[in-house]
This record gives C-alpha cells, sequence and structure tokens, in this order.
C-alpha cells in the first residue's frame, strides 16, 4: 500500500550559470562600493530660520533604476544573465555564419528582438512612473517662515535650518526638529506607516521652549539652536541639544531632544499643523538611509529547472 498521498515537492536550485552572473554583479557592486568614497557623516549645530553654512545635500526624491547612460547595458545584462536567454542570443549569431545557417534569419530574431523590446518598454515605463511620482514629491509646496513673511517653495529647494509650516494629512518633506504644534501642549500626531510599516499614530511632542512662545514669528527673533548627531539610519533613536540664548546677559537654556521631538521625512502630519527645523535632507534623512535598492524579479521554478 502507498505510504502517502502527498506528492513530494523536490526544490531546485538556480543554474550554475546564473549563480556565475549572480556572483559577478555583487562583485561588481562590492568593488563600486569600495571604490566610492564613503561620506564622513559629522554633528552640526543649526540656528532657526538662517541658513546652514557646512554641506548637506539637496532635498530630492530619486528613486529611479536606470538613467539615458545605464538603461540598455543593464536591462541587457538583466535578461542574457540567464543561461536560456543567453542561449538563444548565441544561436542567433550563429545564424550569420553560413556553414552554420538553418532557416532564415528572421526565424532567430524575430522572437528574441521581441522579448527584448517588450523588455525594455516595459522597463521604461516602470522607471518613468518612478520619475513622474519622484518628481510629484519633489514638486510639493509648503510654506517656509522668514523674517520678510512668509514664502511658498518647492520640498526640493529645502534647506537645513528652514523654518517650515506642515498642515494636516501632509507629508513631512525632510528631517525637522518640532518647534511648535497648533495644540496647547505641543503633542501632535504622525502615521508612520511609509517609513516603518506600523499603522498605529506616533505621539510627537514640541521644544517646550519654542511651543511656549506667543505666535509662529517669535521663532525667528529667538537667538537659538539644535545640536544634532551625525545622520544615521536608526529611526528609533535620536539624541539632541536645543539651546536658547538670552540677548540681554548671554544665558543659555539647554533641553535635551529625543526621538519624541523630532519628525521623519516620509511620515505624514496626522493631528493639527506645526512648524518644525530643517535638520537633515536628500540622502541624509532616515527614510532615505533606510531604502534598499530594488532587486530583481524572481525566476520561476521551471525556469530554474531548465537553466
Amino acid at each position: 500500500t502507498p505510504k502517502s498521498g502527498r506528492r513530494r515537492v523536490h526544490k531546485t536550485s538556480s543554474g550554475p550559470f546564473e549563480a556565475l552572473c549572480t556572483g559577478i554583479e555583487r562583485c561588481l557592486r562590492l568593488a563600486w562600493s569600495k571604490l566610492k568614497r564613503k561620506k564622513d557623516y559629522q554633528p552640526r549645530a543649526i540656528r532657526l530660520g538662517r541658513q546652514y553654512l557646512g554641506s548637506f545635500p539637496p532635498n530630492v526624491i530619486k528613486n529611479q533604476k536606470y538613467n539615458i547612460f545605464t538603461f540598455i547595458p543593464l536591462v541587457l545584462f538583466q535578461q542574457f544573465k540567464f543561461f536560456l536567454n543567453l542561449y538563444f542570443l548565441v544561436v542567433a549569431i550563429t545564424q550569420f555564419v553560413p556553414s552554420l545557417r538553418i532557416g532564415y534569419l528572421y526565424t532567430y530574431w524575430a522572437p528574441l528582438g521581441f522579448v527584448l523590446a517588450v523588455t525594455m518598454c516595459r522597463e521604461a515605463w516602470d522607471d518613468l512612473k518612478r520619475f513622474l511620482r519622484d518628481k510629484d514629491l519633489n514638486g510639493q509646496i509648503y510654506e517656509k517662515l522668514t523674517r520678510t513673511g512668509s514664502l511658498s517653495i518647492p520640498s526640493a529647494e529645502l534647506q537645513l535650518g528652514d523654518l517650515i509650516k506642515i498642515e494636516k494629512n501632509q507629508r513631512i518633506p525632510a528631517d525637522l526638529v518640532l518647534l511648535q504644534t497648533t495644540e496647547k501642549n505641543g503633542a501632535c500626531f504622525v502615521r508612520t506607516d511609509q517609513l516603518d510599516g506600523e499603522t498605529d499614530w506616533k505621539l510627537r511632542i514640541a521644544v517646550p521652549t519654542t511651543q511656549s512662545l506667543d505666535s509662529d514669528r517669535d521663532l525667528l527673533a529667538v537667538n537659538a539652536f539644535a545640536d544634532v548627531e551625525k545622520p544615521k539610519k536608526d529611526i528609533h533613536s535620536f539624541v539632541g541639544n536645543f539651546t536658547r540664548i538670552d540677548g540681554l546677559d548671554g544665558h543659555k537654556e539647554e533641553e535635551p531632544l529625543g526621538v519624541e521631538n523630532v519628525l521623519w521625512a516620509s511620515t505624514v502630519l496626522a493631528s493639527g499643523s506645526a512648524i518644525g527645523l530643517v535638520i537633515y535632507t536628500g540622502s541624509e534623512t532616515r527614510s532615505v538611509m533606510n531604502t534598499s535598492q530594488p532587486k530583481r524579479k524572481s525566476v520561476g521554478w521551471i525556469w530554474r529547472s531548465i537553466d
């Protein structure tokens, strides 16, 4: 009698050629990361409403996989790293040799060209959608507080030291220190599902020194600065100090800053409105530093068995 009616499933590993190509790709990525100069991040002191004199990246979101120079080489590499695709290419090339020719050239090149054309069109369309999505995010308008009044600027033009106002259900464009909210106790809630996948709202508290000011215009008259740590990936911790200096006697009033006092980029303000001080932009924000490169699409076990 049969022991069981279950069908045994055999796991198939990728072919040796695909494994070789994957190894080469990893080696190239590793070599490129070694050749690329690693940026040395440093802590910084940022004054309220004043331009930061140090270097910082532009506040631009870029999720595209290709550019005009790398599109064709990368797409072709991703296709011909599989043995079956490379086999069809080699067979098609051999048809240019009269002694090896079997049938007409178009019977080999037409299917191969069609597959490559469809693949390139699909990759180009996906990358175009990423470009349009990035353009929409980079062009979102925010209210910037200045000594001459309020200005409307796009997200891509934000700089360290800017004071910006965030409205309810608006995306946080950069990493901010929360200075004021519309609530008397300085509290607000943010949605962080786009950053950490958690759907519950997070409580954030404004700096008490700035929350106690009568109006948001008083923020520009205060002689204060925020000492913040160097950029890092950890979204659950933050260490800094907020220092206010009195104009008469130069007395310094310091308050510690923690993760409850900051708003990370790519989160959404869920309640009221808030004013924040830009401390990290672009590639130095927590959201970008935790973004990994998209992996290639997985291949079914049938294709792996053929390889």
